[in-house]
């Protein structure tokens, strides 16, 4: 407690003289793909998602701006009708191993997909032919609507032959696309070693620069090592304390100040539709968290002002919805203020939640965040026992078997730091109501059903499909499916020497990070200036997808 106090004292002194520094990295850069350019980051959330939309490459790629996505391989694309869609392939296109990329390859890989299409959307409901036009342009025709087909392109990837053949990356919940090291993609960085497949992974990932990748102004490092499996407090100390062995990790929001006081990171934060999702196991948990009532009960006993200022450390916003109120359809929904408000009284909520017990089942990252929840509980007599990992890989284990009564751990409310992976789009959150998805660990709704299945009909950006999402966030909401916290922002610590803008969502553009003359793997062997230790302005950056 010494410290703390110590620690914020300094901290309040220098802010009074005045003390902390501009960011000057941009004006240092060192020259691209410098031979020795290395950085090391820890990706405790969707690893497997993160590192396959850096290894590989479809038609499009998800990026931050309006519509969510950007062209990859395709140089452009027309939307004939509500069914067919034609696309234009760039120049010159080249697997990882150098080998052409052809119209045989493209025809190969929607085929291969088709058969083994991903989980997690409505994708592997839906078929469509492939129709070579020439060379460099090709026709796909959906057999029935499905207006979510073009944000599904960016995460359908292309692979040589020999692996596909060899290695059977079939559709998964998760991902297929980090099964093994190797030249078999299209995208920025090759998986040099290790894999990441959600439920398993390496606890490291080596990646090496593509030297065949499309766009020739990226990637400017060449090698990144990705960590998935770090204990949050020693991975922090090595951020902060030290040089060479972390450059980018996400933070809990109480350590801040120990970024922003560092001699050797920086503190970086970005508003995100990234989200905390908090499961209640209604399959096979506590009994009493069937009573809708009693959910009802637990969100509304949470202060949800109190959490924000003092346990988010103001790094985020209230929202009346489990989805992130940063998705633009969200935010004007709530704007509405709308939404049925249960006002229980006092007396109510202490008869349905004094003496209850809930198992917690968490990474350690969030303990945080569950302390202040446990915090607030503990006024209405509600009781926390932790079960506690520092892999998501574990929590993957208990969720995705929890639908079918395979959980070999009891749990009651589980958290996933459910980043953005779909991006831009509330679908990432939506998709844990789905009936027969092994995400859902809900009992059947035929309502919510009916939503989604009219969710993935409906054109974007129109006021049918701003009515449906109405709806599944009201009916997620009255129904009391999941414990609600505030939306987040992205709150990163990254090595002073690092050049990086964050996105939104659930990408992390490492071909696009640059590093300083100042950075521990290009400078020699002398230390890191002293004059480089003063403190850096907190950076943060305006979300500029509107």
């Amino acid at each position: 407690m010494y410290k703390l106090i110590l620690l914020f004292f300094l901290a309040f002194n220098l802010l009074s003289a005045s003390t902390f520094r501009e960011d000057n990295s941009k004006l240092k850069l060192a020259k691209p793909m410098h031979p020795n350019s290395h950085i090391k980051i820890f990706l405790p959330s969707i690893p497997y998602s993160y590192v396959s939309k850096t290894i590989n490459s479809g038609l499009v790629r998800s990026t931050d701006n309006e519509r969510g996505w950007e062209y990859d391989l395709a140089k452009e694309h027309i939307r004939v009708d509500d069914y067919t869609y034609i696309f234009e392939l760039r120049e010159n296109l080249k697997f990882q191993n150098g080998k052409d990329f052809t119209m045989d390859d493209i025809l190969f890989n929607f085929e291969f997909f088709k058969k083994n299409p991903l989980l997690y959307t409505n994708i592997d409901k839906i078929d469509f032919d492939i129709i070579k036009l020439d060379e460099k342009r090709f026709k796909i025709v959906l057999k029935q609507k499905y207006e979510m087909f073009l944000t599904d392109l960016a995460r359908i990837y292309f692979y040589t032959k020999e692996y596909i053949e060899k290695y059977n990356p079939i559709g998964a919940e998760t991902g297929t696309a980090t099964k093994v090291a190797g030249a078999y993609g299209m995208g920025p960085y090759i998986l040099k070693s290790g894999f990441a497949l959600g439920e398993k992974q390496t606890s490291k990932l080596e990646l090496i620069a593509n030297p065949y990748y499309w766009d020739k102004r990226y990637p400017k490092i060449k090698k990144v090592t990705v960590y998935t499996q770090l204990d949050v407090n020693k991975a922090l100390d090595s951020i902060v304390e030290k040089e060479g062995q972390l450059d980018i990790m996400p933070i809990p929001f109480n350590k801040k100040i120990n970024v922003l006081m560092s001699k050797y990171s920086k503190l970086i934060i970005k508003e995100s539709t990234n989200n905390f999702t908090i499961f209640f196991n209604l399959i096979n948990g506590n009994k009493i968290l069937e009573n809708k009532d009693v959910r009802i009960a637990l969100n509304e006993a949470i202060n949800q002002e109190n959490l924000l200022n003092f346990v988010y450390k103001k790094e985020g916003k209230i929202s009346p919805f489990a989805t992130s109120i940063n998705y633009k359809e969200v935010k004007k929904i709530a704007a509405k203020n709308e939404y049925k408000k249960f006002n229980f009284s006092e007396k109510k909520k202490k008869e349905l939640l004094n003496g209850l017990e809930l198992n917690i089942f968490t990474q350690d990252r969030f303990i945080f965040l569950f302390k202040g929840i446990e915090y607030q509980l503990k006024k209405y007599g509600v009781k926390l026992k932790y079960t506690i990992t520092s892999s998501e890989k574990d929590i993957y284990e208990q969720l995705l078997n929890t639908r079918t009564s395979q959980n070999s751990k009891k749990w009651d409310l589980l958290m996933w730091g459910n980043d953005d992976w779909y991006y831009q789009n509330p679908w990432t959150v939506f998709f844990v109501y789905e009936n027969d998805s092994p995400w859902s660990t809900i009992k059947n709704d035929e309502v919510m059903n009916t939503l989604i299945t009219k969710f993935f009909e409906t054109k974007t950006n129109s006021l049918e499909y701003e009515k449906i999402v109405e709806k599944i966030l009201y009916q997620a909401r009255e129904m009391a499916y999941t414990l609600r916290v505030p939306s987040s922002n992205k709150v990163l610590a990254v090595n002073k020497e690092v050049v990086f803008k964050p996105y939104g969502g659930g990408i992390i553009p490492l071909w696009k990070i640059e590093l300083t003359k100042d950075h521990w793997s290009i400078r020699k062997n002398n230390e890191y200036s002293k004059k480089l230790h003063t403190p850096i302005k907190t950076q943060r950056i305006k979300n500029e997808v509107k």
